[in-house]
């Protein structure tokens, strides 16, 4: 038997399982062999079952995770980005305009936002939503003007927001990491219960390699080839 290369995905090793589990149950049915080898295959059977039973839902939760969680999160977390970069560029231009005469130089200006709106975008993801408070802040203890109080709620309203994006973009982060590991033990697990499952069907049957081995996928093939094969004439067993 050889089983899959480590590296192939949890679905690769799953599909060679299924096939492994259902030769098992398939010689289970078989009048040929004793009655105490079928109740030994049988036992087999239900054992690999409950590995690839494990992996199957690690698997599953690990690809929810990514496909739907995570993108989620992100999407998320890069909308409340934007709309905070919108609010703190809408209250610097009204600022540029009440406080600052229309020029982003003035003292009011740079005391509000010390780098612009391009220092703002520029910072570190995680850092945005401080920066906003703070100039939320600045705005706030500054000289009054007609927007003022508006700007303020809104820039403290979207920090908030974008923050607990980010929160929970980290989380969704997280909970995939601890996915991706479990699958993995499990994957591990079917990986070891396939060979003793390889094992034990090589005591059971002594001498009968080949017969062992058909319990098993070839590559990506059952021993015997498929009908597939013979449609196209790539049967291994075909002679040129």
């Amino acid at each position: 038997m050889r089983l899959p290369n480590e590296t192939a995905s949890s679905w690769v090793l799953l599909t060679f399982a299924s096939f492994s589990w259902s030769s098992l149950g398939a010689w289970a049915e078989v009048p040929d062999l004793k009655p105490s080898d079928r109740a030994e295959i049988e036992k087999l059977a239900h054992s690999l079952k409950t590995h690839i039973d494990s992996l199957l839902k690690e698997a599953r939760d690990t690809q929810e995770a990514q496909l739907f969680g995570r993108p989620s999160a992100q999407a998320k977390q890069n909308a409340t980005l934007v709309l905070l970069k919108r609010r703190v560029d809408e209250a610097l231009a009204l600022v540029t305009i009440r406080l600052g005469g229309g020029s982003k130089k003035h003292p009011a200006v740079t005391s509000f936002l010390p780098g612009l709106l391009t220092g703002f975008s520029r910072a570190p993801i995680d850092k945005r939503a401080k920066l906003a408070n703070e100039a939320a802040g600045r705005l706030e203890a500054g000289e009054d003007f007609g927007e003022r109080a508006v700007l303020v709620g809104k820039l403290k309203e979207g920090a908030e927001r974008a923050q607990q994006a980010i929160h929970a973009n980290d989380g969704a982060q997280t909970g995939w990491s601890k996915e991706r590991s479990e699958e993995l033990v499990a994957k591990g697990r079917l990986r070891l219960e396939l060979e003793r499952v390889h094992r034990s069907l090589g005591a059971l049957f002594p001498g009968q390699r080949d017969f062992v081995e058909s319990f098993f996928l070839k590559g990506e093939r059952p021993s015997e080839g498929t009908s597939e094969d013979e449609a196209t004439g790539t049967n291994e067993d075909t002679e040129a």
